[in-house]
């Protein structure tokens, strides 16, 4: 008895450990570049926001300008 239970014991851990192993830190790190990829596509489109948003503050000043003058 106790050396099937035992064994059992042995056989959890040893699929424990591999779980860990194929699934812990090291697949995590496999992803990273993911990750990154998104990350990076992230700030490019937040860069071409603030183009934008600075684009539209210039064009809002001329036409403050204007309205300025007109009256």
């Amino acid at each position: 008895m106790r050396k099937i239970l035992l064994g059992v014991i042995v056989f959890i851990v040893g699929v424990a450990c591999g779980l860990i192993f194929t699934y812990g830190p090291l697949y995590a790190q496999g992803s990273n570049g993911d990750v990154m990829a998104k990350l990076d596509e992230i700030s490019k489109s937040q860069e071409e926001t603030m183009a934008a948003i600075n684009s539209i503050k210039e064009e809002l000043q001329i036409i403050k300008i204007r309205v300025t003058q007109s009256q």
